[in-house]
């Protein structure tokens, strides 16, 4: 690090970092405008915005993964910035993107201790010591980790826990979190608030990332608010949840979550005693049963593998059954293929929108269009691009999706807009009833409003809605009815009258 910083002192502490006027622009493109900010340590500094309000661009500076345009960090009585990602760890700081760097054909263990590995003589790697030590931190984490196990063998969450795990190898000065209970279940995420406190006792400023706002009074001490590369304000962690919502948009918000269907109508989709085929390192659904009636949105909550997601997706043709019926607007059916599901007026969204439900080399247009033109409003022998136009108009309307770039690559768009994209495909066709699978992880409050708003209309249309989530609010928010699995079977149910959180957490184990 090098050159000179303003170094005013702080109110408080002495921080950690300082960061003064870090600004990033890629060609007539501000990133990042000239933001200002101090860590100190002890502290939970949350970073709070709309997706590509600039949170990303101002981590990967912090963490030397990007070069500023202009403006200065300064740490340890030098001033500057980072030219790599290892002169920022040099210097204490540490982060978790949310886009792993994990080798899936090395164990837990293997990763954790990967590129510092204890040697012995001759240089050579110490295994059982760096077992050992791999040991030591999954433990410390409170995180269920086996040492021993592959990393391509994980669910996302459990990796996500490898990353921190990792972060922790030395410890940090200053530890950067982006979206960490993304992925998570609600055990894991308490698992992950728990060492947050014990890092803060012992002094590590902490850079959180969360677009779950029940996680920002819970977790944080002071967050800052982004707005299209902007510094909107530093505001107490406890500021009210509108005023945070009003800094990120620039507008005012009533509520967060729409009113629910009051009216209901008859059973669209009943599963009577469903079991899946075994598959290895995947819970097995067993003797599962759940009905979803027209207008209703059914929610579905469990710890991560509990079996949520592959219910989900045998509702779709995805995973093949080994006992039980699905029932579709009184119709048995089993579908051998997604496109029979389709055909019959069942859609599922997948939770991995970038792997499994969108062709990111692909314009936004024709990834929303993409089915229909075989099942939905654009099916015909030829293409009408006129049609399409219109159509492609009217559902970026319904999802709150800027027309205007529709023909951008989908690869180009923030994870809220990915996800809108997603959704639009799947309103693109006539479809009755919809499944779900985490549909707002790792996006915005901005895009969640528009996604909630979408999924009401749908209810009040009379779609019936099967919503998996791992954000347990965002299910006692937007559902009628909540189903809990547990070990790959349904565990309990929960009418809306009866929601309450600790009861609801009970039975996930």
């Amino acid at each position: 690090m090098n050159a000179v910083v303003d170094a005013s002192a702080c109110i408080d502490r002495a921080p950690v970092v300082r960061v003064r006027r870090l600004s990033k622009r890629y060609g007539q493109h501000l990133a990042l405008d000239s933001v200002t900010l101090d860590l100190q340590p002890g502290e939970v500094h949350v970073l709070f915005g709309e997706n590509g309000a600039g949170k990303s661009t101002l981590i990967s500076m912090l963490a030397g993964a990007l070069e500023p345009s202009a403006g200065e960090i300064e740490t340890d009585g030098c001033s500057g910035t980072f030219a790599s990602v290892a002169q920022a760890r040099a210097h204490g700081v540490r982060a978790v993107f949310q886009e792993f760097s994990l080798v899936p054909m090395l164990t837990v263990g293997e990763n954790i201790m990967l590129g510092e590995e204890p040697c012995r003589g001759l240089g050579m790697l110490a295994k059982a010591a760096a077992r050992e030590e791999a040991r030591r931190l999954i433990d410390a984490s409170g995180f269920s980790l086996e040492v021993d196990e592959l990393v391509a063998n994980l669910p996302r969450g459990k990796q996500q826990m490898v990353e921190i795990c990792k972060a922790l190898r030395r410890t940090p000065r200053v530890l950067i979190l982006d979206e960490p209970t993304a992925s998570l279940s609600e055990h894991d995420a308490r698992a992950l608030f728990a060492l947050v406190r014990r890092l803060k006792d012992d002094g590590i400023a902490i850079v959180y990332i969360t677009h779950r706002m029940h996680e920002i009074p819970a977790l944080g001490d002071r967050v800052t608010v982004l707005r299209d590369g902007r510094q909107i304000a530093t505001v107490p962690a406890d500021t009210p949840e509108a005023r945070l919502i009003e800094l990120m948009t620039g507008r005012t918000l009533a509520k967060i979550y729409p009113s629910l269907n009051p009216r209901l109508g008859e059973v669209r989709l009943s599963i009577r005693n469903l079991s899946l085929v075994p598959e290895p390192g995947t819970v097995t659904v067993r003797d599962a049963s759940l009905t979803v009636r027209a207008g209703e949105v059914v929610g579905i909550a469990g710890l991560v593998g509990c079996g949520k997601s592959e219910l989900a997706q045998a509702c779709f043709g995805l995973k093949p059954l080994a006992a039980g019926t699905i029932v579709l607007d009184g119709r048995p059916t089993r579908f051998k293929h997604p496109a029979d599901a389709i055909a019959q007026g069942l859609w599922y969204s997948p939770a991995d929108r970038k792997h499994d439900g969108l062709a990111l080399g692909l314009a936004a247009g024709q990834n929303m269009s993409l089915s229909a033109l075989r099942f939905g409003a654009l099916r015909a022998q030829w293409l009408r691009p006129r049609r399409e136009k219109s159509h492609l108009t009217e559902l970026s309307g319904r999802v709150d999706f800027a027309a205007q770039r529709l023909r951008e690559p989908a690869a180009n768009f923030s994870g809220g807009n990915q996800q809108k994209v997603l959704l639009a495909k799947g309103l693109a066709q006539d479809i009755g009833v919809y499944v779900f699978d985490e549909p707002t992880v790792g996006i915005d409050v901005g895009a969640r409003l528009a996604i909630y708003r979408c999924l009401a209309d749908l209810s009040k249309a009379g779609a019936a809605i099967l919503l998996v989530s791992s954000d347990l609010p965002e299910l006692l928010g937007m559902t009628h009815r909540l189903l809990v699995m547990n070990d790959g079977r349904i565990a309990c149910e929960f009418s809306h009258a009866e929601y309450d959180e600790h009861r609801i957490l009970e039975q996930f184990f």
